[in-house]
């Protein structure tokens, strides 16, 4: 450009003064509305780029929009000086236009960096970094861009818009917290190389960032495109990493090889081709305690061309989702699409989901291996989850063995458990849901602590307090229940006729003794004298005082949150109390509703006893007569709600009070203190 106060004459149209490399009116249209104080002309500088430039011999208007990349830029107007010019982004020195803030200092263009070879110019880049204030090496936050290159470049590769790479770029010194940003750059290996990438094999890095890339090797490969060492928090996504010639002719697409305890790494949205292991985790060394992939996060996978698309040989919390293996066999697997090994540390806290081959281009053994390496001398594998597996080419859908703990779920084809792993497997297979476990199933229903019903490899349990189990007749019209008494005998009655196979008499004091109760058994009777609700016999108080007994066990049935049932009773002159306990869990522990006459009125009272204290949770007034039988109905809800009715001979409702409490769900029955009582029986 021009001096001030000199202008050139026409055959001067081009100056020999060039814009500074970086920021260089990459601004200009910011500060100019337009070029129209004369004429001016621009010129490539230096053979850079491809695109049309012109000699501008009128008035130039930007219309306020950038001119970038300017090799020289020299004013022809008659009456405007270069100063004129400035503006918020533009400055003049010495004669010359500069345009400022275009690109910050943080951002790296590969393209401005001298190098014969892409990793020259990356080495140079990174030998420019500034270095950073109380923080290990550099300053963080620098942005190193690979664009496509100049095919006249030195550094393309044969005269296409692609790089050449002739050795490995090396991450080291703890040189972190940068992203390198490659698009869909084209970047080739054209010699024999270890790695592209090589990243923290002197210390642990931190904090690195390989976004895009399409990387290309011809069998000059030695270890791996990309090589981690070293690093904490590593990020990969959208690269394209492909092995050009045939299966297995490069070890591992990415390899993390842990030397200095690297971690948290999340790998989505990469395709590798070729590699025998498209991605490995192996020990670098075997100082390292939790294994090579610690904390690891691969998503939207796609890999093959060699053994396996993801090998893992040790490592604690690990998530693999959506890993697929193509149809190419440079895209194909000859082992397993996923496959965990135990070589030096075993794997633990593993998640593996949707799993899937796109027509695998041979057969294989399976989707997922859980595999021991160390002939039954390392650690078991700990706490491997695995679900959705669809693999129909594999031989099996996942192979399973020398597990601690394991659980997997939508298979196909059918898995394959070996006898030393510990878990639970459910599969779709010939019109059948399958569920297989390593020892039993154990179902639990209610809120008890124990099972309700146990499926061993050679027996069945019914783990209840002899409740036995509910056959229906095969014209459906009758259920028995089938159970075996205290002695052992097989007993089988009839429990009703289709319907709530729960409804049934719980005591009816038929059998004529209290061998199924325990406590004050002392304290009552159980005989034929009046009144008796149901068949013969009914139980009565004899001593008028207070008499705790219960049953607990030995009954066919016993209430339960989530039931109604209902009790008949009544007042006697030796006790003038009445009522039922239910939900008993010891002489100390249970529900109670009763009648308890109190003044010249009687109370129907819910209450609970809970190691030894009574707490009163309902009360409301009634009146009933002496000699006559009532009906406790109960409705005790499985959510805690516990609603107790009073009814007269007649069926009518006479009180009833309600509570909310959930400190007992299930239990046996009993009584506190009643004259009479008969015809316990679930609803």
């Amino acid at each position: 450009m021009s001096h001030d106060d000199v202008s050139p004459t026409d055959s001067e149209s081009t100056s020999d003064y060039t814009l500074p490399r970086r920021g260089a009116l990459a601004l200009l249209g910011a500060g100019i509305v337009g070029l129209g104080t004369g004429s001016a002309s621009a010129t490539q500088n230096g053979g850079n780029g491809n695109q049309p430039w012109y000699d501008w011999g009128a008035d130039v208007d930007a219309h306020e929009n950038a001119l970038q990349n300017l090799g020289a830029l020299s004013m022809a107007g008659n009456d405007a000086a270069v100063s004129d010019f400035t503006g918020d982004n533009l400055s003049v020195t010495d004669g010359t236009l500069n345009a400022s803030g275009s690109i910050p200092g943080s951002v790296h263009i590969v393209t401005e960096y001298p190098g014969e070879t892409l990793d020259q110019k990356i080495e140079n880049v990174l030998a420019a970094l500034p270095e950073g204030d109380d923080i290990p090496n550099q300053q963080p936050g620098h942005r190193i861009v690979v664009p496509a290159p100049d095919p006249e470049d030195p550094a393309a590769a044969d005269g296409l818009p692609a790089w050449r790479v002739e050795s490995p770029i090396v991450i080291d010194n703890n040189t972190g917290k940068l992203v390198f940003d490659m698009g869909w750059t084209l970047i080739y290996a054209t010699e024999s190389i270890e790695s592209f990438f090589v990243i923290g094999p002197d210390e642990k890095t931190e904090n690195i960032t390989l976004n895009g890339g399409m990387f290309y090797a011809q069998e000059n490969l030695e270890r791996s495109f990309i090589d981690i060492q070293g690093l904490g928090h590593g990020h990969i996504s959208r690269m394209y990493l492909q092995n050009l010639e045939g299966r297995n002719t490069v070890p591992a697409g990415i390899r993390l090889a842990d030397y200095h305890g690297s971690s948290e790494l999340t790998v989505h949205d990469t395709e590798v081709t070729g590699c025998t292991d498209a991605f490995l985790a192996e020990h670098g060394s075997d100082d390292v305690p939790y294994g090579p992939a610690f904390d690891l996060d691969i998503y939207n996978w796609r890999g093959g061309g060699g053994e396996h698309s993801i090998r893992i040989d040790g490592g604690a919390t690990i998530n693999l989702d959506s890993i697929q293996c193509g149809g190419h066999p440079l895209q194909s697997v000859s082992e397993s699409i996923v496959k965990l090994e135990n070589s030096v540390t075993s794997t633990r806290k593993v998640s593996i989901s949707n799993v899937r081959e796109r027509h695998n281009a041979m057969e294989y053994h399976s989707g997922v291996t859980v595999a021991d390496a160390t002939d039954g001398d390392g650690d078991r594998h700990d706490g491997v989850y695995i679900q959705n597996v669809d693999c129909y080419n594999a031989e099996v859908g996942t192979d399973i063995e020398y597990v601690t703990y394991f659980d997997q779920q939508n298979i196909r084809p059918a898995p394959e458990v070996g006898g030393d792993a510990a878990g639970s497997t459910r599969w779709f297979d010939d019109g059948i849901q399958r569920h297989e476990t390593s020892q039993s199933h154990a179902f639990h229903a209610g809120s008890g602590d124990g099972a309700s019903f146990v499926v061993e490899e050679s027996d069945v349990q019914i783990p209840g307090a002899g409740n036995g189990a509910i056959l229906t007749t095969p014209d459906g019209s009758s259920e028995y229940r089938v159970r075996v008494d205290n002695d052992g005998s097989l007993v089988t009655e009839q429990v009703g006729s289709g319907g709530d196979t729960r409804s049934g008499i719980v005591d009816s004091f038929e059998s004529g003794d209290l061998s199924a109760y325990d406590g004050a058994t002392d304290a009552y009777v159980v005989n034929g004298d009046p009144p008796v609700a149901d068949g013969d016999n009914s139980l009565k108080n004899t001593s008028g005082d207070p008499a705790i007994i219960i049953s607990t066990e030995g009954l066919p049935r016993y209430p339960q949150a989530g039931d109604t049932f209902a009790a008949t009773a009544a007042r006697t002159e030796t006790t003038s109390n009445l009522g039922i306990a239910f939900g008993v869990q010891s002489e100390q522990d249970f529900y109670f509703a009763r009648v308890y006459p109190e003044g010249d009125s009687d109370r129907l009272q819910l209450y609970k006893r809970e190691n030894g204290d009574y707490t009163q949770l309902a009360e409301s007034g009634v009146t009933v007569d002496t000699g006559v039988l009532y009906d406790f109905v109960i409705d005790w809800a499985s959510l805690g709600t516990i609603d107790v009715s009073l009814r007269g001979p007649d069926g009518s409702e006479l009180a009833s009070v309600a509570a909310t409490n959930e400190t007992f769900k299930d239990g046996g029955i009993g009584v506190r203190s009643t004259g009479v009582l008969d015809n316990v029986r679930i609803l």
